[in-house]
């Protein structure tokens, strides 16, 4: 960990987008773990909760749609410049924590209900909270596949990282343009990349992350308990139409057409079974649409939030 370049390359990426959040450290109740959130703006409270490996800034392209809310961009434990949980034994552990996750980030900063912008990993987070305590939660936008989904694709970087040797080899090597272009096209942003949409300040950034921070060996390890070369995930961590069925929430999915964990099929076994679900399928955008086309998503993610 390097806090000083971290935070150097990260205030790069707010003077780009013309924004500058102030931040909190918080500790969430369940875990006695402390986290950062980043604060923008003012007015009824959104959390965006970020998928892995990443961090809360990733979120920057879209924040500055939100005007007259106040944007709290939490680093999941283990990334960014929050603490690793201390307990995780194995993957149930993490499974736990996902449960009071967004009840114990609203306890943390004196909040009844978030509205929740959350994408992967996060989306899984979110969605496993909002079984759990739906009356935490105002309305919800979901960005694509959310981790664990039923019939989820892995990528290869996906089947490559459950593998403690390959996490060990790439956790000594320099991260590179290169290697985070073809993940992203991985996961269905080539578009984006070969027309150029994806600002290279975006890119140091997440580059920067990987440098400075604890972001891929953590979530990395979590990655490793969850998958496994040979079987896939683990299907004991599958979201189940009853926990999918339990989000009261009015939930908007903003799915990108070409997500490299799944397509219109998967989409739509996702949502079926929750019972106040909007699905919109986003052409041409992979797995995190808000970076393919920033302006259009972040109106839409608005205009629902508005409700």
């Amino acid at each position: 960990m390097n806090e000083a370049k971290y935070r150097q390359a990260e205030q790069r990426l707010w003077t780009d987008v013309g924004v500058q959040p102030n931040e909190k450290v918080v500790t969430l109740a369940s875990s006695g773990t402390d986290v950062r959130v980043q604060i923008i703006g003012s007015g009824e409270p959104v959390l965006f909760i970020h998928g892995g490996p990443n961090s809360g800034s990733t979120w920057a392209p879209i924040v500055g749609a939100f005007d007259g809310y106040q944007c709290l961009l939490v680093d999941r434990p283990g990334t960014g410049l929050s603490a690793p949980y201390a307990d995780l034994e194995d993957v149930h552990d993490f499974v736990r924590h996902s449960d009071r996750f967004v009840s114990d980030i609203a306890d943390a900063l004196g909040f009844e209900r978030l509205h929740i912008v959350a994408s992967s990993l996060g989306g899984y987070i979110a969605i496993r909270s909002a079984a759990n305590a739906p009356d935490r939660f105002g309305r919800m936008v979901q960005m694509a596949c959310p981790a664990m989904a039923p019939g989820m694709l892995l990528p290869k970087f996906m089947t490559m990282m459950s593998s403690t040797l390959f996490r060990r080899v790439t956790g000594v090597l320099p991260p590179s343009r290169k290697v985070s272009n073809d993940i992203m096209r991985q996961i269905g942003h080539g578009k984006s990349i070969d027309a150029g949409r994806i600002p290279d300040t975006f890119t140091d950034w997440y580059l920067d992350l990987q440098r400075y921070t604890d972001t891929m060996r953590n979530d990395g390890d979590l990655i490793g308990m969850a998958v496994s070369r040979k079987t896939g995930i683990d299907p004991s961590l599958t979201l189940t139409d009853a926990t999918l069925g339990a989000v009261e929430a009015p939930t908007l999915f903003l799915w990108g057409e070409d997500d490299g964990f799944g397509g219109a099929d998967v989409a739509e076994r996702t949502t079926d079974p929750m019972p106040n679900v909007t699905l919109e399928m986003i052409p041409d955008a992979g797995h995190l649409p808000w970076l393919d086309f920033p302006a259009e998503i972040g109106a839409r993610t608005r205009a629902f939030i508005d409700g």
